[in-house]
C-alpha cells in the first residue's frame, strides 16, 4: 500500500510549538511545492490494512474478513477512524472504525487535500462501523443517528456499563458480499487501558523498551548504521519523524541548532525517518523525500531508516509524530519521551533536565 504512514497521519494529532520566520518560510515553501505536484486517490487516505486492529484504550480488537480486505485493496471501500468529543469538557463520547463504499466513478478521482476527502466522506455511503459509545450519549441520541446505519447490533459493554459496543451496517447492493462478511466480524472486548494524554485514543498501548536494541540499518544515503552510533556521546536525542508531517519538518531546523549548540556537551542528535519503512520494505519515494529535506534544510546530523528491530521494538505503537527520546552510550533509553515539536530553547532545557537526571542516577549506582 502506497504511503502507508500518510494514511496513518490522518488518524493522529501533533503539537505545534515552533516559532520563527525562517521555519515558517520553510513550511510555506514546502507546502506550496506539495500543492503544485501532489494529487492522491481516495485509497491513499484509507487506513492501512492490518491482520488485526487493536485498540487497547477502547478495549476492543478484531480482524476483518478476506472479502473486505480485497475490496479495500481494490479501492471499492475506504476505511478511517472517527471519534466524537464533548465540546465543553473534551470528554470522549464515541470512537469507531468506519468503512465507506466508493462508487466506481470516484475511484479514479484525485484529491489534493484532506479537506476535499473530508467533504467526500460526509456524503459517502457508509458500509458500516465497529465502535464504542458512551451510555449517557445513547440515552439521549438513538444509535442509528450516531452511526448513520440502519442495522445496529449491540455486541457488549464494559463491566460498569459505561461504554456500549456496536457493529453497525447498511445494505449496499454493489458491495453486499462485503456487508454480509462485515456483519460477522468477531470483536474481542476486554478491559480498557487507562488513557495516556498526548497519545491517540486509537493507539495500541505501548510497552516502553529499556534499550533501543541491536539494530543493523542504514542512513538515507545507504551508509551502514548500528547501535555504535551512540558510543561516542553521553546522550543522544533521537527524533522520530515523518516526511509528510509539517510539524516534523518544522522541527528539523530547530534540532540542527540544538545539535550545534550541545555537541561540546557530548550530546548528539539523530533522526529516524519512520515512514521510510513500510511492511518490512524500504520506501524509495520516502527516502528521496528525506534526502531533499536533509539537503534543503542544511542538516548535518544523520537521518536513519528504521529496521525490523526498531519497528518491532522502541517504535512499535508509535502514532504521534514527531516523537523524541534519549539514549545513552550503551543504547539504554533514559528519561521520558516527548510528543510534538518544540523550539530550540525548549529542547535545551529538556536536555539539561535529562542530563542532570542521568548524571544523578549514574552517580548513585
Amino acid at each position: 500500500m502506497k504511503k502507508c504512514f500518510q494514511k496513518m497521519m490522518l488518524l493522529c494529532f501533533v503539537v505545534m510549538l515552533l516559532s520563527g520566520c525562517q521555519e515558517i518560510a520553510t513550511q510555506q515553501q514546502m507546502q506550496s511545492t506539495q500543492e503544485k505536484t501532489e494529487a492522491y486517490k481516495l485509497s491513499a487516505f484509507s487506513m492501512p490494512l492490518q491482520q488485526e486492529y487493536v485498540y487497547d484504550y477502547l478495549g476492543m480488537r478484531f480482524s476483518l474478513g478476506k472479502e473486505i480486505d480485497e475490496a479495500l485493496e481494490q479501492g471499492s471501500l475506504m476505511m478511517y477512524l472517527d471519534a466524537g468529543y464533548d465540546q465543553t469538557t473534551q470528554e470522549l463520547l464515541y470512537a469507531r472504525q468506519v468503512i465507506l463504499f466508493v462508487p466506481k466513478e470516484d475511484r479514479a478521482k484525485t484529491f489534493h487535500s484532506t479537506e476535499e476527502v473530508k467533504l467526500w466522506r460526509e456524503n459517502a455511503q457508509r458500509l458500516g462501523s465497529v465502535g464504542v459509545y458512551k451510555r449517557s450519549v445513547l440515552e439521549t441520541t438513538d444509535i442509528s443517528v450516531l452511526t448513520n446505519c440502519s442495522e445496529n447490533k449491540n455486541i457488549g459493554e464494559t463491566p460498569d456499563g459505561t461504554w456500549q459496543y456496536y457493529i453497525s451496517s447498511n445494505d449496499i447492493s454493489q458491495a453486499q458480499q462485503a456487508v454480509e462478511r462485515f456483519r460477522k466480524t468477531l470483536v474481542t472486548i476486554y478491559d480498557m487501558t487507562p488513557f495516556e494524554q498526548g497519545v491517540s485514543i486509537f493507539a495500541q498501548a505501548r510497552k516502553m523498551q529499556e534499550n533501543i536494541g541491536d539494530f543493523q540499518t542504514v542512513n538515507i544515503y545507504g551508509n551502514a548504521v548500528t547501535k555504535d552510533i551512540f558510543a561516542n556521546y553521553d546522550l543522544t536525542l533521537v527524533n522520530v519523524f515523518t516526511t509528510d508531517s509539517s510539524p516534523c519538518i518544522q522541527q528539523i531546523p530547530q534540532l540542527e541548532k540544538v545539535k550545534n549548540e550541545m555537541q561540546q556537551k557530548s550530546v548528539q542528535v539523530i533522526g529516524i525517518v519512520y515512514d521510510a519503512m513500510q511492511q518490512d520494505a524500504i520506501e524509495p519515494e520516502v527516502i528521496e523525500k528525506a534526502k531533499q529535506l536533509h539537503q534543503q534544510l542544511g542538516v548535518t546530523y544523520d537521518f536513519i531508516v528504521p529496521d525490523a528491530v526498531l519497528m518491532q521494538g522502541r517504535l512499535k505503537g508509535s502514532t504521534t509524530f514527531p516523537e523524541t527520546f534519549f539514549v545513552d552510550k550503551q543504547g539504554n533509553i533514559i528519561g521520558k519521551y516527548y510528543l510534538g515539536a518544540r523550539p530550540k530553547q525548549d529542547w535545551i532545557e529538556i536536555i539539561e533536565q535529562e542530563w542532570n537526571a542521568w548524571k544523578g542516577a549514574a552517580q548513585n549506582e
